[in-house]
């Protein structure tokens, strides 16, 4: 008998025709019956797509293991009627095989019994060649669809991992993106801080024309920044030397303050004028190491040390120190060069302002007089 057809409705509702779901079906007859292997081989034969034969219980759950098969036909007599015992180990490990039984007889006690173990059917041996042939043709096609939906159940979970995977992945390009997103923020709020800083900064420093108030205004401003220290603005002269131009006292014995501060106008400045940006000290090593024998001056103390350069030439030296158990922030390094970038701008223009009526290579630095502004204190 050649291949069937099958009629199904389509999506649109119209008539399609396909191949016959049986002739696609492995079958494996499970009996001791050579007799029943006889009949059934050449019942099937050229209607499934293969029929394969056990013969003992061993031999049969070797065949069903290897998962090869799509209906298996057992006996009820296998292994000494120990037939059910098959099928119902089918049904619970392997449920993509579909099993029906073959009996001598169909009453109901042997229906219940074939329908608990997991068996789709109780087919009567004794059956025509054609009632028998339907009723294996009708438990085809259930093994048919059994097949085709563990196949699409295979399909959903393939599909389900590649899903699985591709979230993951897109999971870590997000986490990766947001790690990024944070960093810029960090980032340009750190600069958008930084242009209010030197916004504010540069309003206040305009307005000071006379250099006594433009130090003391700068002196404020990095205190109400870094809070409680000694600071010192150190400034060149003609001669090359610096001077002490302001200071404030914080911790530093009273009567020794002034002396401490013309001590590094001496020896501090002129070995960090060519300092372009801000140098952090801690500690006696550090600062012997800079300031070599000078460096008593200040014992165990943090300091934070910048040159104020415009057009490549130093036009200040700031220095703020304190203890070093109250060390200076990394903000504080920072905020210390925004200020003397912007310092630096607004000495160039009192120096402009001061010397306007001598040409630019007579100006030099900012000269003292008797009641010089190197004697500023806003110690209290």
């Amino acid at each position: 008998m050649g291949a069937r057809e099958t009629e199904s409705t389509g999506q649109d509702g119209a008539w399609e025709t396909g191949p016959d779901p049986v002739r696609t079906v492995r079958v494996l007859v499970c009996s001791p019956r050579p007799s029943l292997h006889r009949r059934l081989v050449a019942l099937l034969q050229d209607r499934v797509e293969c029929v394969s034969v056990a013969r003992t219980l061993t031999e049969a759950r070797r065949h069903l293991d290897k998962g090869l098969h799509d209906l298996a036909l057992i006996d009820t007599k296998l292994g000494g009627d120990r037939g059910l015992d098959l099928a119902e180990k089918v049904a619970k490990t392997t449920p993509a095989i579909v099993s029906a039984m073959l009996g001598d007889r169909a009453g109901i006690d042997e229906a219940l019994g074939a329908m608990r173990a997991g068996a789709t059917d109780l087919i009567e041996v004794t059956l025509c060649e054609d009632e028998m042939l339907a009723r294996i043709e009708a438990a085809c096609e259930r093994a048919h669809r059994v097949r085709q939906r563990e196949a699409r159940v295979a399909r959903l979970k393939r599909l389900c991992h590649q899903l699985n995977n591709a979230r993951r992945e897109v999971s870590g390009h997000v986490g990766e993106l947001c790690n990024d997103l944070v960093d810029a923020y960090r980032e340009l709020s750190g600069q958008l801080e930084d242009v209010s800083v030197s916004t504010e900064l540069s309003s206040m420093l305009r307005q000071e024309l006379d250099i006594e108030s433009l130090l003391r205004t700068l002196l404020e401003y990095v205190l109400g920044k870094v809070g409680s220290t000694n600071a010192a603005i150190f400034l060149p002269s003609t001669s090359g030397e610096f001077s002490l131009g302001a200071y404030v006292n914080y911790d530093c014995p009273k009567d020794a303050a002034e002396v401490l501060m013309d001590q590094l106008a001496d020896t501090l400045a002129p070995r960090f004028e060519e300092q372009e940006s801000v140098l952090a000290l801690s500690g006696s090593v550090e600062l012997e190491h800079y300031l070599g024998e000078s460096a008593h001056w200040l014992d165990e103390s943090a300091m934070l040390v910048v040159s104020c350069r415009q057009d490549d030439e130093c036009l200040a030296v700031i220095a703020l120190f304190r203890d070093k158990r109250s060390a200076f922030a990394e903000n504080d390094l920072k905020l210390l060069q925004l200020i003397a970038d912007q310092f630096a701008g607004q000495l160039a223009r009192v120096i402009r302002v001061h010397h306007r009526h001598l040409p630019k290579d007579e100006w030099g630095g900012f000269e003292t007089d008797d009641d010089g502004f190197n004697d500023i204190d806003l110690a209290a």
